[in-house]
């Protein structure tokens, strides 16, 4: 199987909900800009991991990590299913992009 595909998949999804954020937060510059500079870490992270960039690659973990934390605390606030989603998501994607196989696909293909 490979892996690489399925977490460009989960950066692509996360980047695009963060500028859908954007774009419906629009009235409230400051929330509107940070929304933009979530995604385009997302995005940058996406660009890292299709280049196979090893510094960003570790660092897109620390942003998982971050979204799975994020994503608990949504679930604790208010049980929705965007905050279940993005906890599954994330919790699905960190374990694949700490596994051998991603780390192997990266390196050798």
């Amino acid at each position: 199987m490979r892996v690489k595909p399925i977490v460009s998949f989960f950066f692509f999804l996360m980047g695009t909900y963060f500028v859908g954020m954007t774009l419906l937060s629009v009235e409230e510059k400051s929330v509107a800009i940070g929304f933009m500079v979530i995604a385009l870490v997302h995005f940058l992270i996406l660009f890292g991991i299709l280049r196979s960039v090893g510094i960003i690659i570790q660092f897109g973990t620390y942003i998982i990590l971050l979204d799975l934390i994020f994503g608990i605390i949504w679930i604790l606030v208010s049980f929705e299913p965007a905050s279940v989603s993005l906890t599954f998501l994330a919790a699905i994607v960190l374990v694949l992009i700490t596994s051998e196989e991603f780390k192997n696909e990266i390196e050798f293909g």
